[in-house]
């Protein structure tokens, strides 16, 4: 099959390409005919690399629906405690989500998985995993209030991003960002006193005892 290090290269090729097939035709629309072209490798050589077209497929969007989430641990887990959350919502609304071949292929999936039951469901679980990301990071950060806060707001920083992602790939300005950051720092803030407050409270009583 080659050296392992040829090997990995031209799978990475092959998927990249298939990342922007995927963007541009669609799921559906991604015929080895057209991956062939876009990527420049025979179908023999694409069949060689990764696989018949259903290997692909699964290749693609374990590489695609991964990505997202490992990226977003790795922005929370770079932050300083305390931060973390805050890092979260730069890392969203900032340029590792502006409009390139990535979003626009998540995009083309989702449309996808409204007729496709299996792959709604694999969306929905990679998507409950970045909101619950959010919602352990919020709660490190400013820990004491109620589970119920901090799962309301990980679901309104979350579907502020995804809204706002959706967006962009349909050509909003990417300064409109700057508008749903803020609403997600609020989101923040209101976590944070109350999670101060219920702190305090506790604090208190104890104090009475």
């Amino acid at each position: 099959m080659g050296r392992p290090s040829l090997v990995t290269e031209r799978v990475g090729e092959i998927l990249a390409a298939y990342t922007r097939c995927v963007g541009r035709h669609g799921l559906s629309g991604t015929t080895l005919e057209v991956l062939a072209t876009e990527s420049g490798f025979s179908r023999a050589h694409i069949r060689h690399y990764v696989g018949n077209r259903d290997e692909l497929r699964e290749k693609f969007l374990q590489q695609l629906v991964s990505q997202y989430s490992d990226r977003t641990r790795a922005a929370a887990n770079h932050a300083p405690p305390g931060k973390r959350s805050a890092a979260l919502v730069t890392y969203f609304f900032g340029p590792a989500f502006y409009p390139d071949d990535d979003n626009a292929a998540i995009l083309a999936v989702t449309i996808a998985s409204v007729y496709d039951d299996a792959l709604r469901a694999r969306l929905r679980t990679n998507y409950l995993d970045l909101e619950a990301i959010v919602r352990h990071t919020l709660q490190e950060d400013f820990p004491g209030a109620k589970p119920a806060v901090y799962r309301a707001a990980a679901y309104q920083i979350f579907a502020l991003a995804v809204g706002h992602w959706s967006l962009l790939e349909l050509d909003f300005p990417i300064s409109r960002g700057r508008l749903a950051e803020g609403a997600a720092v609020e989101c923040i803030a209101r976590v944070q006193a109350t999670a101060t407050e219920a702190t305090r409270g506790r604090d208190s009583k104890r104090r009475s005892f």
